[in-house]
């Protein structure tokens, strides 16, 4: 099923990563494949011309670079570094059936754990994070949480069965049963040392050991029992933390102590060893509160009490401290500027407009997180009293905290999977058995059915003896002693043979169940995996152009030095601009850059979007349908507007209810960002239409029609300038046509000053600016990098006041790009 995205992917003859993420990942890929095992650290072609420093631990990429050295003998090319890359995801997705499997057996039994990993072979959110080309590190992250927890779970089931005590410990060299559970937590430590290597946000899966250890040692005190046996896994597990990621994130630190939780460093060392503190000193409090004989309740409340006396001092003394607690609380919520402007960062249950939906739920996880739910209730029926245990507390805790997660922020979904399989797992087993399933289905294929001989009635055939004529009395008895006896191996046989036969209607029953689980997941998988590629054709084909008719940029292979200019779009696409088009991008899906491109989008002020363009070193624009349409609210929103300052939003009664209606406003239309999609640049003096994509153009004169792309130059200008009748309006005309041969109409204006003088930029040359020699004259300096040209031989038309007009002026593609003034005389 992760290979059903296969078609899609390679769909244009070369392999295009699934999401936006991914395709920053390949590209580091790509790089540490070529420079094993360097990866890329800072990138200069990311908020440009500043640069950026990359956050992501490297060793999700390092796998991807290792895979292909493997596939390609030492020396793979480029396609296949992306067939590693994509293939990655798949390998990495398939193996996590094994922790899955290994938790859910421990918990339950081993059918459960088969049937738990069939269950989550097929929910369609892992599907989806682990399918062929979606080059990312969650699917990493899934496998590694999955196999920690795994294995923590069966340190706690085996320290409670070898009686694990600071005492057992002196036994520890001749009781293998003792050293078992140490083992099994060393192991989690290991998985969670390695999630540190490849996860900025693992920190959270580690202090979810610390969350679980305060809950359970309250439950032990409660119930009377010593914590020893927690506090060694505990410890155990967070002390080969510590001593497995240290090395790395210590190596790898800046200069100086610094404590970055966006950056591998010194936080997550400190972090641990804080975790490992709190383990041992809690442990520690929980024995004297059980040694003194005190009240259980002493324990946690006293804990609440410091921790919220910590937080108040800390926000007494160190502000700063305590908005970074408080950010990071907000992250793992969903809350924030910039997260509301990512629509999988919203929560499960409602939409970007704040309407209640089920879609996501259904979409992530078919019809398991209702069976889920349900499969929650019985557990807790099921699970009271004394069977309520410590692999079971951890793992009720660890199906609430990825719910949280899931139900804030539905991009978390793909965590909350492993919990949803193994609680429709057992949901379903406790269903089946009830139906005594795999008693109906050994009765469906077993070979035969043995019956007994019985004996037969012997037919009288010939003459009555002598003797038996004497015993007709006697005989008169038996006889009906035998019919009887006959009636009743026969009543027998007819009830055995009944039983042996397999019920038809359990066993449907049973498949019926199968499918209400397994159908829909199947069904919505292959229907995202047809349209796996989220960069749609209009996309890829003004990045290619991009590509290959634009100047090329330095150090794109080695990306410490900056390159020559950059490119400005919203931050969704920066990835996209970077690894297709091969050109740097001031924002990008790192965030990086995001108020830069907010502001000049939303401006409504020429001087001031071009001062941005100017300080980013910014040479082309791209627009696209999307931004003016469902991607505004964010833009606007990022550049500290609303976006009732843009649209007047009405609800209007209709038929079946009221309906919004979002109008245009004047302060819309006079955006950089409208007049660049919906006007194709009209009334902007420095910046010209150069390519807009050949998919997502419909025909007709309209700008903006169908889903279009848009690749706008950014260029001095050439200067009409003159003089006309004092505070009179001058408007400058040029009819063009892009290369896909709409035709639109260019226009800008200025107002003559008090002396009469006047001045209009202009972006367009009246020569051919087509792409390439395209009108053959072999003129390569007047072809320019642009992929538009002027359709009229006439020029550009000047109109002043309401008589006075002058046409044909001539502008040179050499006047444009360096700012050249063309006097024009209208007396």
């Amino acid at each position: 099923m992760r290979m059903l995205s296969y078609t899609a992917v390679t769909a244009n003859g070369r392999i295009i990563p699934v999401g936006f993420d991914a395709f920053y990942h390949m590209r580091r890929i790509l790089y540490t494949a070529s420079n094993f095992p360097e990866y890329i650290r800072f990138d200069s072609y990311l908020n440009y011309p500043s640069g950026f420093e990359i956050g992501w631990p490297p060793l999700y990429d390092l796998l991807g670079a290792g895979l292909a050295l493997v596939l390609g003998a030492g020396n793979p090319d480029t396609h296949t570094i992306e067939l590693a890359g994509a293939l990655l995801p798949v390998l990495l997705g398939t193996l996590t059936v094994i922790p899955v499997y290994a938790a859910a057996s421990v918990l339950f039994n081993r059918k459960i754990g088969v049937f738990s990993a069939a269950v989550f072979a097929v929910i369609p959110v892992h599907v989806y994070t682990s399918q062929f080309g979606m080059v990312d590190h969650h699917v990493a992250e899934v496998i590694l949480s999955t196999a920690a927890f795994a294995f923590f779970i069966l340190a706690l089931k085996s320290a409670r069965d070898a009686g694990l005590s600071f005492t057992s410990l002196k036994n520890l060299p001749s009781e293998r049963k003792i050293a078992l559970p140490v083992v099994f937590s060393v192991c989690s430590g290991a998985c969670f040392a390695l999630l540190v290597y490849t996860w900025i946000g693992a920190p959270m899966f580690i202090g979810f050991i610390g969350l679980y250890f305060f809950l359970q040692s309250v439950l032990d005190l409660k119930a009377g029992r010593r914590s020893d046996y927690l506090v060694i896994c505990s410890a155990s597990n967070l002390l080969t933390v510590l001593l497995l990621s240290a090395p790395l994130c210590i190596g790898v630190a800046r200069p100086g102590l610094e404590l970055s939780a966006m950056f591998l460093s010194w936080f997550q060392v400190c972090y641990v060893l804080a975790l490992l503190a709190g383990v041992l000193l809690l442990g520690a409090f929980s024995a004297y509160i059980s040694s003194r004989k005190l009240d259980w309740w002493y324990y946690p409340a006293i804990i609440l009490f410091a921790f919220g006396a910590g937080l108040f001092i800390l926000r007494s003394f160190s502000g700063e401290s305590y908005g970074f607690v408080i950010e990071g609380l907000k992250y793992f919520s969903g809350k924030g500027g910039i997260l509301s402007s990512i629509s999988e960062a919203g929560p499960l249950f409602f939409t970007t407009n704040g309407k209640f939906t089920l879609a996501a739920v259904i979409g992530n996880f078919g019809l398991g997180f209702p069976v889920a739910l349900a499969a929650i209730f019985l557990l807790g029926l099921e699970w009271r009293g004394e069977k309520f245990l410590p692999e079971r507390v951890f793992f009720l805790f660890w199906t609430g905290f990825a719910a949280y997660l899931a139900i804030s922020q539905r991009r978390f979904s793909y965590l909350f999977s492993v919990n949803v399989a193994i609680l429709t797992a057992y949901l379903l087993m406790i269903l089946f058995e009830s139906l005594d399933v795999e008693n109906e289905v050994k009765k469906l294929f077993r070979t035969g059915i043995k019956t007994e001989n019985l004996p037969e009635p012997n037919p009288e055939t010939g003459k009555k003896s002598k003797a038996r004529t004497k015993a007709k009395g006697k005989a008169k008895e038996n006889s009906k002693a035998e019919t009887k006896k006959k009636a009743k191996a026969a009543r027998k046989s007819k009830s055995r043979l009944a039983a042996s036969k397999p019920d038809y209607f359990k066993l449907v029953s049973a498949l019926v169940l199968i499918g209400i689980i397994f159908v829909p997941c199947i069904g919505i998988v292959a229907g995202f995996s047809k349209q796996a590629v989220l960069i749609d054709e209009n996309w890829q084909d003004s990045l290619q152009w991009l590509e290959t008719s634009t100047p090329s940029t330095s150090h794109y292979t080695e990306p410490s030095e900056t390159p020559e200019y950059g490119v400005l779009s919203w931050w969704d696409y920066g990835n996209w601009i970077v690894y297709l088009g091969k050109r740097p991008a001031v924002s990008n899906n790192f965030q990086t850059g995001v108020e830069d491109s907010a502001l000049f989008f939303t401006s409504g002020s020429e001087e001031q979007a071009n001062s941005v363009l100017d300080r980013r070193n910014v040479k082309y624009v791209i627009t696209d349908s999307k931004m003016i349409e469902g991607k505004f609210r964010y833009i606007a929103e990022l550049a500290g507007k609303n976006i009732e300052d843009y649209y007047e939003i009405m609800k209007v009664k209709s038929g079946t209810g009221y309906q919004t209606t979002a109008t245009v406003k004047e302060e819309l239309k006079a955006t950089e960002l409208y007049k660049l999609h919906q006007l194709d640049g009209a009334s902007l003096g420095n910046l010209r239409l150069v390519h807009e994509s050949v998919r997502g153009t419909a025909g007709g004169n309209k700008a903006g029609d169908g889903n279009t792309v848009k690749v706008f130059e950014y260029v001095p200008g050439a200067k009409l300038s003159g003089t006309f009748a004092p505070n009179q309006t001058v408007k400058a005309e040029l009819e063009l046509s892009s290369n896909t041969g709409r035709s639109f109409l260019y226009y800008n204006t200025a107002t003559a000053d008090e002396n009469g003088f006047f001045e209009i930029a202009v972006p367009y040359p009246t020569e051919n600016t087509g792409n390439g020699n395209e009108a053959g004259d072999g003129n390569e300096d007047a072809a320019g990098e642009g992929g538009v040209k002027a359709v009229t031989t006439s020029g550009y038309t000047l109109t002043a006041g309401e008589n006075s007009t002058i046409t044909g002026i001539q502008v040179l593609e050499s006047d444009v790009l360096n700012g050249n003034r063309i006097k024009i005389e209208f007396f």
